[in-house]
């Protein structure tokens, strides 16, 4: 079953409010959509979150990456992931945007392998489990959220979408203050849920352990 075509589509819907890390701001949900068609099937996989660049992703698979795999077998998936590698190194400079483009083709390669196979990719990487748990990520910046909010917010993530953790957002107030509103997620949901905190590279060396030392209580899985 050999390549026939690939095309792929950017995709962004903006939102109805604005939510931040600490060093961004989220206005938009984006994806690419990526579909190759060979023997009758059609892939049809959804990659990144990439507000910025997905035009040009889209781009580089469609015109670059894209054709150099046209007529491999979906089978020979390794040699398809070697011919996109080897294709980006010669023929795109930015790594960032062609390991984005490869993973789009990869992933696709991989639904039409499950296809083919009438198979789940849960079966062909292994299927070792039946089940994962799952973790979230919340605790964004929303002007005007009060504390109590992130106890409320952790208590609906584990009570009514079943999730078992969440990596919450710190790093962009103080160290003092991110502590305060892990402190309220934490005391919101009790024990035996997971949290996490990513500060997103918004703390110096010196903020980020006075935070540590204020977060030791919380049972906070990493940072």
């Amino acid at each position: 079953m050999k390549i026939e075509r690939v095309e792929a589509i950017a995709v962004r819907i903006p939102l109805s409010k604005v939510f931040s890390g600490s060093t961004y701001r989220v206005d938009s949900r984006c994806t690419v959509i990526t579909r190759i068609h060979a023997g009758g099937l059609v892939s049809e996989v959804y990659n990144g979150d990439d507000r910025a660049h997905g035009a040009q992703i889209v781009r580089l698979i469609e015109d670059v990456l894209g054709p150099a795999i046209i007529g491999q077998s979906i089978f020979a998936w390794e040699k398809v992931w070697e011919t996109l590698q080897r294709t980006a190194i010669h023929r795109i400079a930015n790594n960032h945007l062609a390991m984005a483009a490869i993973a789009c083709l990869d992933t696709a390669v991989w639904d039409l392998l499950g296809k083919a196979l009438n198979v789940s990719c849960h079966t062909l990487f292994g299927g070792y489990h039946d089940s994962l748990p799952i973790m979230a990520i919340g605790g964004y910046y929303i002007e005007g959220r009060s504390l109590e909010s992130f106890g409320e917010e952790m208590r609906w993530l584990r009570d009514e979408a079943g999730m078992a953790g969440c990596k919450f957002k710190v790093g962009g107030l103080s160290p003092e203050e991110d502590a305060e509103r892990a402190a309220a997620a934490r005391a919101g949901v009790g024990p035996g849920f997971t949290i996490a905190v990513d500060a997103n590279r918004g703390w110096t060396a010196e903020e980020a352990v006075r935070f540590a030392k204020r977060i030791e209580p919380l049972d906070i899985a990493w940072f």
